[in-house]
């Protein structure tokens, strides 16, 4: 007897990445993709603290764009340091 219908694929493909990063990317390149990154958390944060103004949570919100914050300026940081590229 034949199957009708085939083995699903195998349970690892479920696990890759939705990305890859390109392991010969220069490091202030991957500095500002990184930047960027965080800009666009920051201002997605930012827009749904603002319509959720006096909500409970709204604490762990205010954390998490600080962090960003913080991640970001510790990033434009290494990157006026850095001197390579």
């Amino acid at each position: 007897m034949k199957k009708i219908v085939p083995d699903p694929p195998p349970a690892k493909s479920l696990n890759r990445p939705f990305f890859t990063i390109n392991d010969d990317m220069p490091t202030t390149e991957a500095l500002l993709h990184a930047i960027q990154l965080m800009r666009g958390i920051e201002d997605t944060i930012d827009e749904y603290c603002c319509a959720l103004s006096g909500e409970l949570g709204l604490g762990m919100l205010v954390n998490a764009a600080h962090n960003v914050q913080m991640g970001r300026a510790l990033a434009e940081h290494a990157l006026n340091r850095c001197s390579c590229g």
